[in-house]
């Protein structure tokens, strides 16, 4: 199609070209130039022959993959050195680099930061100063301000903006940091005179250039060619297809549509997309125009099909070469500037300097072709305006005056855009309108609220008539781009002016009538009618006038506080919104009025009814003038105020009344369920009105403006207006009572409004906490709200502040009153911490909170009711006590005085005594209760503090004899119809008598009647503890008798409790808890011929959890299984990231001592037969099977590799283990007596086997003429070959020991299904030790062809020494006894894995297992060296011991020899065994140790065995050929030792108790005892372990090894290289425990160190997802296409690819910008995972959404570190996958 070219033979002919051009010649070239005035044109002809040499290339961008790092760092220095370097050094008329540190020395100091953020970088925003959430400092100015001692809030930067250290406007105190406040008090002299003349001239002239040409070329729109002054000499004819980026496609159809079109690899494709993503275009093709051409219309047609397609261009190569070249320039710019404020002054100028011909300036022409422009591009001028323009006074103003006259047309063009508002310039709003002063000057001088208000009314909405009506299909899909003009009009109003001149006042009301304009065109919206007959056909649409409501919301707050600051304004501004009120009622002719009548008190009210009209939950204009008039008592107005309205006719008060009240009528009709034919929308509406983010501009405002209204009426009209509203007028009249047509249903209904209006009516009376409404502080609302959601329950603090509504600072007021009435108790290690509120602020509780929902409602109140109770309190929640009214609101109270209110509250009393009456409830008669309460309080409170108010509802109360009030009260007392409401009409007719007695002002009665009342208290309290005490005797009466016969039946089923007992104990029972079962007073030992008797041998049945059959455990007897999980692992390794190279050549016999690599294995202890467990997997695997693909789900277990879940718990597993009787029951217990064979004679023995062997293989090798292979075959000896060598005692000892049993009666007769199932065992082992992913294992679906692999049963011995040392490593690491620790499912998983292993000897093959022990012995007793046999230094001895212990009985095994036989001295055995590998493993510490000189000497006497092992010590270190620079002392070497064999005696006890069934000595079940001599007590072993080494003389030379053997242990080839290449590459004894990568204590640390990490394959761009692994602290580029690698031919995400060369498949990662932990196990399994990051309230902050400061929890990060060590987070991820079928949806193979 065309011609392509190597980047690098680009660069080099490039390179070729220009050797010639020296820089000193360009520079004389463009000097003089310069000095006839052409410097543009010989800077266009230069630029025009070199950029497309040097940039030709990156016309190819990703056309092939041959772009790499070096090819981009190749173009980087051309493009430095040939034009970029001349410009310099013509600029500064000398060498740069001293030129640029001279200007820098002529700056001051600054006194801004304006640090440009990165994406990700962390923020910090303080509290307490900020003048707005949008200031922010950086980390460096953080840490230096004193604002890191006050309330901060932490985040990360979504990048495009900077730090505002330094300016005062953006904070209320201390703007500086400690490195910005060096640049106060320096004057302010124009910083263009500071710079040298000669510099400043021609900085005037090449800024202007260099400016002029990058914008053009950016904004160049003729693609076939460039301008005429940059066209080449030699013109070229190539052209590329570039691909821009959008927001509408995905990256799967990019790539789908790149493969088609220019017949690329996926890979490729998948490049091409990321660094479109990342850079906004890339090109895609490159060569002949047609080609081009056809590459454009395919990727066109492909996309086109759903939405509009991808935009592509088909572009001349020297285009792209000067576009790439103007992109450098940007840059170069913002970098010149840097050093010096004279040259961005300079900038500054030449960029907003108006052209001659009138054209835009530079920044204009910018701003207006923003979205002309690709994603890199924009970000580069954005950058540029914020680095230059942005940072000086004078050029911010003017700047902001362009951005203002533009807004329009700016906003139009983003709403036609579709990339993201962060790439917009309309990002930079934020650094315009939220400085005061610039904001303030933009609305006196060029009417900025106008605009901004107007813009966003133009591009929602139509002009009819003069009014403007809301376009509802452009809110719906639009409104995320539609919002931002109402966000910059909250950053425009943020700060209230604190003076007002007639300018400002002009053009705030300009910008308020707009407003005005905007909330007419919202009021009404979505109006509704309720359905009645059928249910509605299709659901509303009513999100989008909420989303509009929330996001105008701030706005109108903050504009009714600019007013609030002004007399005039207020006034203005409260006319300005009755006018619209009024205009939106109509001519008061057309209000239809009709005149109702309750009680002989008479009102004229609106005929409106709401079940039969439409009604709109969205009034703005009746809420906005709420707001307003709340502001009048602050300049001594009221609404009764001549000049309040002036010309203008006052509103009445039933034109306030009427919008709200049929709202709040609705909404109650909605909750008496009315309106349920009206569908969810109407639903969601309500719960959105009550919602706490509407709830302040909504539910209050409506309830204020009722508040209003109450104040200018007669309270009687009032309640008449509601209850006609309410539709309860025949109610109230009775006449529903007297008609018999009353429906159920219209029953209902009635009771429920009737409910709905008294809990309305409470609403109006009680909620004063509202500063201009009540005498309280904006304190007092919080507390009370804050009170209120304690009572529900004790809440974490993140539920507390969303409860609570946001100032526009994002502030809820939370933590200053939270403290003064609740108390904190703190999180343990899961959990959040939590508030309760103080016992004494109960008396504050409001059941009927207007804030409540009915579930919040039921919930305190029945929390309320149980704490009463468990404190023998009265049970009734009285209404408390209410703060006083301000002047304004003072006459709300007269209606609890009314002769209307007085008669519904009889009304509802009477009807409950009536018997017949249905038009009642309970719910009626508690608010009806609790309104007379708020009476009687209210006329206690205004006697006691107002006397001169005339209130009197006692007085109306008692009027009317028989038939009043207070008798209807006391009618009640004793009815048991409202018996759960005793107690709250108790409290109600004592406190009518208490305000009663106190406005009678008759002491003597008074006092007579208090005392009454305090005796019947008493005797009320005494009889309710006396029923408690009653019920407290009764309840432990019959717990007594539960017991007596619980014991009663244990006593006569005594035996069937044993047999349980038994089974139950521990599940398969071998108990590893140290439960002494048999008392022995002598010290237990396990090993050797004088080993104690065998205590644990507990299990005799377990029952199956699938047939629930008890089951004998027995060798013979059918067998029983535990699921287990078997599992690679690295948790142990000291070598991290060494991998298993070649699986086929490894052996796993020889374990190094860095345990790089290994096999653990785990279990829940659940057991089940064999047969029952094969039948259970079949059925699972078949059902997958039969499943149809398109319906699988992803499983969180794989049913090709063999996992299943536990059929009781749904635990992982993907095998069994065979659960065997202890070895106790099977080989013989003790040694005969007459086998008697010392140490030496043993050792002696197994020399001369190794010897011999490898004599015969030598010969053999040698007749075959053949060299060693990979793993010497050492050929078995037959025993009376060696024994012949022997001396006659020895080799007749030696004899018997070696001798099989092969009496049938001692023989194991283990049954098929036993076999069968340990060789599964040994094949799962085997398939996920070598195998990458585990194989499947075909459990009981047929043979492997693994079984005839030698490996197969050496890796089940491995996977049991490898957990026991992961589970003495988790011991260690949590400080707990050796024994008695474990849970019962380790204790089960290692006996049975050791139970298993001990046998699996036996059942092998014994020529196999004989060739083995051949090749271990070669290793610990060296004769010749031989090749892949390794020195001591590396195996690691107890997985040696464990493998010995194994295959020694079958060393002198033949083809005759039965399977499952034992030899009869396996005791004393393992006693020789265990001192030989001992004595190997202790050469191993001597010969590792490594002592600095800065070891201080220790004052305590040597002892015999301190001198002994100094003596040892320098003659191993000598047999080895090695100096000793330090030699420590023999106390201090004693100790080293003793402390480094630990954790090897420790696994070894472990191993042998699990073995012998011995039980454990006390000394080893507590913690802080000594371990070391219990220890070599409990395994036989010398408490001088010296003993066992060939230097000490004296006693016990018995057990000491031969010195030969020791001297071949040290001279061994490879001990001293490896102890000449240092302690580093050694193992150290004791081995530590690994753990985690330390984290910082501060999270802001953490994400310092995500912001800096680039992705390493995307030339140093930040990365999106920065993802850490714990386990080796690398950094990775997560979730991220541009780090996708193939694994097995599939691809996958940097961490999935991590985690098989870190963590053999399982990872444990923390994602930064989340603060989320992300455990991963294979492929396709993961979930997330709190993280132990922590705020002060004892929570994680996922998303970092609330920006507390975050710390370290230590107990968290242990709990992280034992789930890891433990193997358990396979397991934790399944339960996670299993429990929310969300996480299946996520692809955790990209992460």
């Amino acid at each position: 199609a065309g011609i392509h070219y190597s980047p690098f033979k680009m660069a080099t002919n490039v390179g070729g070209n220009l050797e010639g051009c020296n820089v000193s010649i360009i520079v004389q070239q463009l000097q003089g130039a310069y000095e006839k005035g052409q410097l543009k044109n010989a800077l266009y002809q230069y630029w025009a022959q070199q950029v497309p040499k040097i940039f030709f290339t990156s016309a190819e961008v990703a056309i092939s993959t041959q772009r790499t790092p070096d090819a981009v760092q190749a173009e980087e220095k051309l493009s430095r050195d040939v034009l970029f370097e001349p410009l310099e050094w013509f600029l500064c008329n000398g060498n740069p680099a001293s030129v640029f540190q001279q200007l820098r020395e002529l700056n001051n100091p600054p006194q801004l930061c304006g640090k440009v953020f990165k994406v990700g970088e962390p923020t910090y925003s303080c509290r307490d100063c900020c003048a707005d959430p949008t200031c922010v400092f950086c980390i460096e100015c953080f840490n230096k301000s004193t604002h890191k001692t006050h309330r901060y809030r932490m985040s990360t930067s979504g990048g495009g903006g900077y730090c505002d250290c330094g300016d005062v406007e953006a904070w209320k105190q201390d703007p500086w940091c400690d490195i910005h406040r060096q640049g106060l008090g320096q004057q302010s002299q124009n910083p263009v005179e500071k710079l040298p003349k000669d510099v400043a001239a021609r900085a005037w002239e090449v800024l202007k250039i260099a400016l002029q040409y990058a914008v053009d070329m950016l904004l160049w729109e003729q693609m076939e060619g460039v301008p005429q002054d940059l066209e080449p000499s030699v013109p070229q004819n190539t052209y590329v297809t570039m691909l821009f980026n959008d927001e509408i496609h995905t990256y799967e159809q990019v790539i789908n549509a790149l493969t088609r079109a220019i017949s690329c690899q996926q890979k490729e494709a998948v490049e091409f997309a990321t660094v479109v993503d990342r850079e906004g275009r890339s090109s895609v093709r490159y060569g002949n125009r047609k080609s081009c051409d056809q590459a454009r219309s395919v990727i066109q047609r492909s996309t086109a099909l759903r939405s509009k397609p991808l935009k592509v261009e088909v572009m001349h190569t020297s285009v792209c070469a000067h576009q790439a070249f103007a992109q450098k320039v940007l840059n170069w710019l913002g970098e010149v500037v840097t050093h010096s404020e004279g040259l961005r002054h300079i900038l500054c100028t030449v960029a907003l300097q108006q052209p001659p011909t009138g054209d835009p300036c530079v920044v204009e022409r910018l701003m207006l072709a923003d979205t002309a422009l690709w994603k890199t591009a924009r970000v580069q001028c954005h950058q540029i305006m914020m680095g230059s323009l942005l940072m000086d006074q004078e050029s911010k103003k003017q700047f902001s005056v362009l951005y203002t006259r533009n807004y329009p047309q700016v906003q139009k063009d983003f709403m036609a855009d579709d990339h993201d508002h962060g790439v917009s310039i309309i990002s930079l709003s934020v650094q315009i309108f939220t400085v005061p002063t610039l904001a303030r000057y933009l609305i006196m001088e060029h009417d900025l609220l106008a605009i901004v208000i107007r813009t966003f009314l133009e591009q929602c909405s139509s002009c009819r008539h003069g009014r403007y009506l809301l376009d509802r299909d452009k809110l719906q899909k639009n409104f995320r781009r539609l919002q931002f003009p109402l966000l910059d009009l909250k950053y425009v109003l943020s700060m209230v002016p604190d003076e007002w001149n007639d300018q400002l006042k002009k053009k705030f009301m300009n910008g308020f009538n707009v407003m005005v304009e905007l909330l007419t065109s919202m009021q009404g919206m979505d109006s509704v009618t309720r359905q009645v007959g059928q249910h509605i056909e299709m659901e509303p649409e009513w999100e989008s006038a909420f989303n509009l409501q929330l996001k105008l919301a701030p706005a109108v707050a903050m504009m009714a506080g600019w007013c609030a600051t002004d007399k005039k304004v207020l006034i203005e501004a409260f006319r300005a919104t009755t006018k619209a009120l009024l205009d939106l009622r109509g001519s008061p002719d057309t209000v239809k009025m009709c005149k109702r009548r309750v009680c002989e008190k008479e009102a004229i009210v609106v005929d409106y009814t709401v079940s039969r009209e439409p009604v709109s939950i969205h009034l703005p204009i009746c809420r906005l003038l709420a707001g307003l008039y709340l502001q009048l008592g602050k300049h001594g107005l009221s609404f009764n105020s001549p000049e309040l309205f002036g010309p203008l006719q006052p509103p009445s008060a039933m034109d306030l009344l009427e919008q709200p009240l049929r709202t709040l009528v609705m909404i109650a009709q909605v909750h008496a369920e009315m309106w349920k034919r009206n569908g969810y929308s109407l639903i969601h509406q309500v719960y959105y009105y009550h919602n706490v983010r509407c709830r302040t501009e909504m539910q209050d405002k409506d309830v204020m403006m009722l508040q209003v209204a109450c104040t200018q009426m007669d309270p009687n009209q009032f309640l008449i207006a509601l209850l006609n509203k309410f539709e309860l007028m025949n109610w109230i009249e009775d006449v529903s009572e007297k008609g018999s047509s009353a429906t159920d249903d219209l029953l209902r209904f009635t009771n429920s409004l009737v409910e709905e209006f008294l809990n309305l009516l409470i609403i109006i009376m009680g909620e004063r906490y509202m500063p201009g409404v009540g005498q309280v502080s904006s304190e007092d609302m919080v507390r009370r709200e804050v009170i209120h959601q304690l009572c529900i329950s004790p809440m974490p603090h993140s539920d507390l502040s969303k409860a609570l509504p946001e100032n526009n600072n994002y502030e809820t007021g939370l933590e200053g009153v939270v403290h003064t009435v609740a108390s904190f108790k703190k999180p343990g290690v899961t959990g959040m911490g939590r508030y309760e509120l103080k016992p004494e602020f109960y008396k504050e509780y409001n059941p009927f909170f207007y804030h409540y929902t009915r579930a919040d409602q039921s919930k305190s109140e029945e929390a309320q009711l149980k704490r009463k109770k468990q404190e023998g309190e009265s049970t009734a929640c009285p209404p408390p006590e209410m703060p006083a009214l301000t002047k304004e609101f003072s006459s709300l109270v007269n209606v609890l005085e009314s002769d209307v209110f007085v008669h519904t509250i009889r009304t509802v009393f009477k009807r409950v005594n009536s018997s017949r009456s249905r038009s009642w409830t309970e719910g009626m008669v508690q608010r009806a209760l609790h309104l007379v309460g708020m009476a009687l309080n209210e006329e206690k409170r205004l006697y006691l503090t107002s006397p001169y108010i005339r209130f009197n509802f006692i007085k109306k109360a008692t009027e009317g004899g028989s038939s009043s009030l207070y008798s209807a009260l006391h009618d009640l007392m004793g009815k048991p119809r409202i018996q759960n409401h005793a107690d709250l009409l108790s409290w109600v007719i004592d406190r009518f008598d208490e305000v009663k007695a106190l406005k009678e002002q008759k002491q003597g009665v008074s006092d007579a009647q208090k005392a009454k009342k305090v005796s019947d208290k008493s005797k009320t309290d005494a009889e309710r503890k006396k029923k408690a005490e009653a019920a407290r005797k009764r309840r432990e009466k019959i717990l007594a008798q539960m017991s007596d016969m619980q014991k009663s039946f244990i006593r006569e089923n005594m035996e069937l409790f044993e047999a349980t007992g038994t089974e139950l104990s521990s599940s398969p029972s071998m108990d590893v808890e140290g439960s002494p079962l048999v008392v022995t007073s002598q010290f237990p030992v396990a090993v050797g011929p004088d080993r104690s008797a065998a205590t644990h041998v507990t299990l005799t049945t377990s029952t199956c959890i699938l047939c629930q059959e008890d089951q004998d455990v027995s060798a013979g007897n059918k067998c029983v299984v535990l699921a287990a999980y078997v599992q690679r692992s690295t948790a142990l390794s000291k070598s991290r990231g060494k991998v298993l190279e070649d699986p086929d050549k490894y052996d796993p016999l020889l374990v190094s001592p860095d345990l790089y690599h290994g096999v653990h294995t785990s279990t829940c202890g659940h057991v089940m037969h064999a047969d029952c467990w094969q039948r259970f997997y079949e059925a699972i695997v078949a059902k997958e099977q039969r499943r149809a693909l398109r319906f699988r789900h992803i499983l969180s277990y794989e049913v090709d590799r063999g996992e299943f879940l536990c059929p009781l718990c749904e635990t992982l597993s993907n095998t069994v283990i065979p659960i065997l009787p202890p070895s106790a029951t099977i080989q013989p217990d003790s040694v005969p007596p007459e086998i008697s064979l010392s140490f030496g004679d043993w050792l002696d023995g197994l020399q001369k086997t190794v010897q011999a062997s490898q004599q015969t293989m030598a010969k053999e090798q040698e007749d075959k003429m053949e060299s060693s292979d990979d793993f010497p075959v050492l050929p078995p000896c037959p025993l009376p070959a060696i024994t012949k060598n022997m001396a006659e005692i020895a080799a007749h000892g030696f004899q018997q020991l070696f001798e099989y049993i092969t009496e049938s009666g001692a023989q194991a007769p283990y049954s098929d299904s036993v076999k069968e199932m340990m060789k599964l065992f040994s094949r799962a082992t085997y398939t996920n030790m070598l195998h990458d992913p585990p194989l499947p294992t075909k459990f009981g679906l047929g043979l492997d062809p693994n079984d005839d692999d030698d490996r197969v049963p050496t890796t089940a011995w491995g996977t049991c020494a490898y957990t026991i040392r992961t589970l003495e490593w988790l011991l260690r690491d949590q400080g707990k006894p050796l024994f008695g620790s474990l849970s019962s499912r380790q204790a089960d998983c290692i006996t049975a894995l050791v139970r298993v292993v001990t046998v699996s000897g036996s059942l092998s093959d014994p020529h196999t297992i004989s060739k083995s022990a051949l090749k271990l012995l070669s290793a610990l007793l060296p004769q010749e060296p031989l090749k892949n046999i390794p020195c001591i230094l590396d195996l690691d001895m107890f997985f040696t011991l464990v493998y010995l212990h194994v295959t020694i009985p079958s060393l002198y095994c033949d083809e005759n020899t039965a399977t499952g036989g034992t030899i009869r001295g396996v005791a004393l055995n393992d006693k020789h065994l265990l001192h030989l590998v001992t004595a190997a493993h202790l050469v191993q510490i001597l010969l590792a140790a490594n002592f600095s000189s800065s070891d201080p000497p220790m004052d305590t006497e040597e002892t015999a065995e301190g001198s002994a092992w100094v003596k040892l010590f320098m003659a191993v270190r000598e047999e080895a050929g090695v100096q000793s620079e330090v030699v420590p002392s023999g106390w201090q070497l004693q100790s080293y030792v003793r402390e480094a064999v630990l954790p090897f005696l420790r696994c070894c006890a472990l191993f042998f108790h699990c073995h012998t069934g011995v039980q454990s000595p006390a000394e080893l079940q507590e913690i802080g005892v000594s371990e070391f001599e219990p220890l070599c007590q409990y395994l036989a072993l010398p408490s001088d372990l010296s003993s066992l080494l060939p230097q000490n003389s004296g006693e016990g030379e018995g057990h000491a090894v031969p010195p030969a053997i020791c001297s071949k242990w040290c001279r061994y080839p490879g001990i001293k290289e490896s102890l000449a290449s240092g302690p580093a590459s050694l193992v150290q004894y004791p081995t530590e425990v690994n753990k985690l990568v330390p984290l910082p204590q501060d999270y802001s640390d953490v994400i310092n160190r995500g912001s800096v990490f680039t992705c390493p394959r995307s030339d140093g761009d930040d990365s999106r997802a920065p993802t850490m692994c714990l386990v080796c602290g690398q950094m990775l580029c997560s979730q991220s296409y541009c780090c996708q690698t193939d694994l097995d031919g599939e691809p996958v995400g940097a961490c999935t690819a991590h985690i098989y060369t870190c963590g053999a498949g399982v990872g444990i990662f923390l994602r930064v910008r989340e603060c989320q932990i992300l455990l991963l196990t294979g492929k396709t399994k993961g979930c997330f995972y709190p993280s132990p990051y922590l705020d002060d309230y004892g929570e994680h902050d996922q998303g970092l959404r609330r920006g507390n400061p975050l710390y370290l929890c230590q107990e968290r990060y242990r709990k992280l570190q034992k789930l890891w060590l433990s193997h358990s987070i396979p397991e934790e991820v399944v339960h996670f996958m299993e429990a929310n079928a969300s996480f299946a949806t996520i692809e955790w193979q990209h992460l």
